[in-house]
C-alpha cells in the first residue's frame, strides 16, 4: 500500500506551530475488476463443459435464438474462465437466428413456425385515445424461423445444453435421432443419431463441468396445470411430456452422470439447486391483473342476485361435479375452474392461471375498450379448463418434487466420494432472494418476456451464483461480473 503524506500548517495554538499529516483511504477495489490477477484455485478450468435444459442453453423467450445463447450463463463463466486458462474457447451451438424457434412449434393448422415473444404495445385505431390503457403484451413473432443443424465443428462444443431436456435424458442413446425422434434442439449438434447428451459431453474430455437439470423434469407438468401425472412410477421409458420425473428417477440419473462425468481422476464441478418453478411470472401475471385495482379490480367481480341463482341452477345440472360452486349476488365472485376433483371458485392466492390462458376468453364484457367483441365467460357461464390452471393441490405437487430434487442435489454434492470435487451453486435460494419486482418480466425484472426463462440480466445473475459457489468450493478468485451491462427486457419504442 502507498502512503502520501499531506502537510499543512495547524491553527496557531499557544505560539506552537504544529504539523498534520493525512492518508487517504485504499480506494474501493471493483470486484468484477479486481486490481490481483485471478487464480484458478485446486481447479483446472482449461477444458469447461456445461449440461444443462433450457435455461443452460439460453433459451429465452420461449425461443432458441443466437442473443439469449450468447448470453447463457455458462458462456459468462468461461468468459471469466479465460482470466485464469489461457483464454480457452468456449463453443456453443448458436443458431444464428435473431426471430429464433419458439418452443410453441407453428401457427396452429399452419407450417408457420413461431419465434420469440416480444412486447408489443397493441394500438386502437378506431378509438386513439383508448390505446394507453391497453399496455404491453408479450406476443410471438410470426414468421420464426425453423431449427436448422449446427453446421460448425460439434467435435469442439462446450455446451450440451438443449431445450426440454430432463435428468435422464442425457443418459438415453438416440435423443437427438430426428427432429421427429427425441429432441430437436439437441438434434441440431449430436455428433450422431445415436449419440447421447453424456456420452457427446465425455468425448470432449472436460476438466470441468456444470450440471444443472431437474428444471424440465416438473416444468411440463406445471405450465401445463397439471395435465400430465405426477408419479408416473419409476420407468422413464412410459412417460409422457407432461409427467413429472419419480425423484428416484432423477436420483439415479444424477448419480449415474455425476459418477460419468467425475471419472477423470483430476476433473472437478459444479450442480446447481432447481428454483421455485411455481413463484415465476408464467404463473403469476394473470392473477395479479385479475386482482390489482382494488374497488375497481375485475376479482372478485359482482353479480345479482339474480344472475346468481340462474348460474347456480345451470351448474346443478353438472350433478356431483359442480357441488362446490356457489355463486352470490354482489361483488364477491371468483371464476369456476377445473380440478382433479371437480369444479370449484378459484382462490387467486393459491390458484393459477397460466401466462398462455386465453385473457380474451376470461370473465365477461367486452373485450378492451378498443375491441367491443365479447368476452367467452369463461369462469362464469364456463368452467376454466384444468390445462389453464395450477391449482393448489397441484402447485403444492411441484414444490415438493423440486424439493425433493434438491435433496438429492445437495447431498451429491455433499458425498464422501465426490469429496472436494464438486461445489454447490444454490440456485434456488438465489431465486427465493429476489422480490416481484425482480423475478418478473416487467422494466427491471430479471426473468424474459416468456414469464420462465431468465433475460441476459438473469442470466447474469445466475452465472455469479455460480462463480460464488466455485470460488468457495475450490479457492479460485474467479470475478463476479457487473449484471447491468446485460440487457433486461427490451420495451417497444411507440
Amino acid at each position: 500500500m502507498k502512503y502520501f503524506k499531506i502537510f499543512c500548517l495547524s491553527l496557531f495554538l499557544g505560539s506552537t506551530l504544529l504539523s498534520c499529516s493525512y492518508t487517504p483511504p485504499e480506494p474501493v477495489e471493483d470486484p468484477t475488476n479486481p486490481r490481483t490477477a485471478p487464480v484458478a484455485g485446486t481447479a483446472d478450468f482449461s477444458n469447461y463443459v456445461a449440461i444443462g435444459n433450457s435455461i443452460t442453453a439460453g433459451f429465452m423467450d420461449n425461443a432458441l435464438y443466437e442473443e439469449g445463447q450468447l448470453n447463457a450463463y455458462p458462456v459468462i463463466l468461461a468468459e471469466r474462465m479465460k482470466l485464469v486458462n489461457g483464454g480457452a474457447a468456449f463453443n456453443t451451438p448458436v443458431f444464428a437466428s435473431p426471430t429464433g424457434a419458439g418452443f410453441s412449434g407453428f401457427v396452429p393448422g399452419t407450417a408457420t413456425p413461431v419465434g420469440r415473444f416480444r412486447f408489443i404495445l397493441p394500438t386502437c385505431a378506431s378509438i386513439p385515445a383508448a390505446t394507453s390503457t391497453l399496455g404491453l403484451t408479450p406476443a410471438p413473432i410470426v414468421p420464426g424461423d425453423n431449427l436448422t443443424p449446427y453446421e460448425g465443428d460439434r467435435a469442439a462444443l462446450n455446451n450440451f445444453s438443449a431445450p426440454g431436456t430432463k435428468s435422464f435424458h442425457v443418459l438415453v442413446n438416440g435423443y437427438g435421432a430426428s427432429q421427429q425422434q427425441g429432441n430437436p434442439f439437441y438434434w441440431r449438434f449430436a455428433s450422431a443419431p445415436a449419440a447421447s447428451v453424456l456420452g457427446d459431453a465425455l468425448a470432449a474430455q472436460p476438466t470441468f463441468f456444470s450440471y444443472w437439470l431437474g428444471f424440465s423434469d416438473v416444468l411440463f407438468y406445471a405450465i401445463s396445470g397439471g395435465s400430465g401425472n405426477a408419479n408416473p412410477g419409476t420407468n422413464p421409458a412410459t412417460y409422457t411430456t407432461n409427467d413429472m420425473t419419480d425423484p428416484a428417477v432423477f436420483e439415479a440419473a444424477l448419480h449415474a452422470s455425476l459418477s460419468a462425468l467425475l471419472g477423470g481422476a483430476d476433473t472437478k464441478g459444479v450442480v446447481a439447486t432447481v428454483p421455485d418453478l411455481t413463484e415465476a411470472p408464467f404463473f403469476r401475471i394473470i392473477n395479479a391483473a385479475l386482482t390489482t385495482g382494488g374497488a375497481n379490480s375485475p376479482l372478485p367481480f359482482a353479480l345479482s342476485e339474480e344472475q346468481a341463482a340462474a348460474l347456480n341452477a345451470g351448474y346443478a345440472q353438472l350433478g356431483p361435479a359442480a357441488a362446490a360452486v356457489n355463486f352470490r349476488g354482489g361483488k364477491v365472485n371468483y371464476p369456476v375452474i377445473t380440478t382433479a376433483t371437480g369444479l370449484r371458485h378459484m382462490d387467486p392466492g393459491s390458484d393459477f392461471l397460466v401466462l398462455t390462458t386465453p385473457q380474451d376468453s376470461l370473465l365477461a364484457g367486452s373485450i378492451s375498450a378498443c375491441n367491443p367483441s365479447q368476452r367467452a365467460g369463461w369462469g362464469i357461464t364456463k368452467p376454466i379448463e384444468s390445462r389453464y390452471v395450477l391449482d393448489e393441490t397441484e402447485k403444492n405437487l411441484v414444490k415438493a418434487r423440486i424439493e425433493a430434487f434438491n435433496t438429492a442435489i445437495r447431498a451429491a454434492a455433499n458425498a464422501g466420494n465426490y469429496a472436494d470435487r464438486l461445489a454447490l451453486a444454490d440456485i434456488h435460494q438465489l431465486y427465493e432472494g429476489l422480490d416481484n419486482s425482480r423475478n418478473s418480466i416487467a422494466p427491471g425484472g430479471y426473468i424474459s418476456v416468456d414469464g420462465l426463462h431468465p433475460n441476459p440480466m438473469g442470466q447474469a445473475l445466475i452465472a455469479n451464483g455460480f462463480i460464488r459457489a466455485i470460488n468457495a468450493e475450490f479457492g479460485s478468485t474467479l470475478p463476479p461480473v457487473n449484471i447491468r451491462n446485460y440487457r433486461q427486457n427490451i420495451l417497444p419504442e411507440n
